[in-house]
């Protein structure tokens, strides 16, 4: 099994199913620069993802799930775009404060 797969593997145990166009779509970008990238920016996907899943889990604010993976799918500048929709949030739990302010110091 390559690399891709186990990524994608244990994406799925966390998040569950990638059922969506707007999903599967995520999945690969996620995949992608987890993947290829550096090791800094390897952590920094991984936040972007804990982000949508503090969002999904916890709060269960869907549309902002979507936003952030459409948006992240998109984004030159993922940083600005997390820190974009997390600013937009009416609550934000401690778990979101912690990452928010972890993406502000990338």
């Amino acid at each position: 099994m390559d690399i891709k797969n186990k990524i994608k593997i244990k994406l799925r145990e966390v998040y569950g199913g990638f059922d969506t166009y707007l999903e599967g779509t995520y999945e690969e970008c996620l995949t992608e620069n987890i993947y290829i990238s550096t090791i800094d920016d390897k952590k920094k996907w991984v936040t972007y993802n804990q982000v949508i899943l503090e969002l999904k889990h916890t709060l269960k604010d869907m549309l902002r799930v979507k936003e952030l993976q459409y948006k992240l799918t998109e984004s030159e500048n993922p940083d600005n775009t997390c820190i974009e929709v997390l600013n937009s949030l009416d609550n934000m739990t401690p778990e979101l404060d912690r990452l928010y302010n972890k993406i502000k110091n990338f």
